[in-house]
C-alpha cells in the first residue's frame, strides 16, 4: 500500500481543527500573518516533509531500491561493503546473495558434492525476533539475526572415511555425545580438502550474522 500525501491546504485545515472554536481563533486564522497562521504554515511544511520522507523509508526497506542504507544491507548479507562498485552493481550482488541463502536442502546438496551426508541442523538456543515475527522459534536463513548453529554431517566417501580415521586416532569424541556419540569437531579434519571445501561452500552462503560450527559423524566407527 502506497503512502498518499495530501495537499498543503488539506494539512493546514486539519491542523486548524485542533484549535478551539471561537471568535478569537477565527480572527487569528483570518490574518495570514498572525502567529497562529504562521504556526500552521510551518507545521504543514514539516508534515509534508515527513510524509515525503516515508517514501524514502519504504525504498530503503528493500535492498533492490535502497540508496542510503545500501552499505548496511551489504554488511548484513555479504559481510563487507563494495563501495568501489556502482549502486546498481551493489544491488545486483545483494539480490544474488538473497536468492542463494542457505537452507537444509541446499546443505544436503552441498554435502553430497563433497562425499558427505547431511544429518542434522542444531540450534543450541532459540532465536528471538522483534516486529512482525515470533519469539522462541528455531529459524534458519531469511531473517537477519545473529546466531550460531551446528551442522552435523556424516562421512560417506571411502577415501574421506579413511582420511578422517587417520586424523582422529587416539582422540576422544566431542560434542553431542547423547544425540551423536560419534561426532567430531571440524577442526580435527582441517587439511582434508573436501572437508575444507565443504565448509567454505556453506560459509559462502551464510549471511553475516550466522556462524556455523561443523560436526562430523563416523558411522560404525571403532574409535
Amino acid at each position: 500500500m502506497g503512502i498518499e500525501t495530501a495537499t498543503k491546504k488539506d494539512y493546514c485545515a486539519a491542523i486548524r481543527q485542533l484549535f478551539p472554536m471561537g471568535e478569537y481563533w477565527e480572527n487569528q486564522f483570518s490574518d495570514p500573518e498572525s502567529d497562529i497562521s504562521l504556526f500552521c504554515k510551518a507545521k504543514t511544511n514539516e508534515i509534508i516533509s515527513l510524509r515525503k520522507r516515508m517514501f524514502d523509508l519504504i525504498a530503503e526497506s528493500k535492498s533492490d531500491t535502497s540508496v542510503e542504507t545500501i552499505g548496511d544491507w551489504e554488511r548484513v548479507l555479504i559481510g563487507r561493503t563494495d563501495v568501489q562498485l556502482s549502486l546498481q552493481e551493489r544491488r545486483n550482488k545483494l539480490n544474488v546473495q538473497k536468492a542463494s541463502l542457505i537452507n537444509r536442502f541446499i546443505i544436503t546438496d552441498i554435502a553430497k558434492n563433497y562425499g558427505l551426508k547431511f544429518i542434522d541442523l542444531i540450534f543450541p538456543f532459540k532465536a528471538s525476533f522483534f516486529g512482525f515475527s515470533k519469539f522462541g522459534t528455531s529459524m534458519f536463513s531469511r531473517p537477519a539475526f545473529f546466531s550460531f548453529f551446528y551442522i552435523v554431517v556424516e562421512f560417506q566417501d571411502d577415501e574421506l572415511i579413511n582420511a578422517a580415521k587417520e586424523c582422529i586416532v587416539n582422540l576422544d569424541t566431542y560434542s553431542f555425545k547423547q544425540s551423536y556419540p560419534r561426532c567430531y569437531e571440524g577442526c580435527f579434519f582441517s587439511g582434508i580438502k573436501k572437508v575444507d571445501d565443504f565448509e567454505q561452500a556453506v560459509n559462502n552462503r551464510l549471511i553475516a550474522g550466522n556462524i556455523a560450527y561443523f560436526q562430523y559423524k563416523l558411522e560404525n566407527s571403532n574409535f
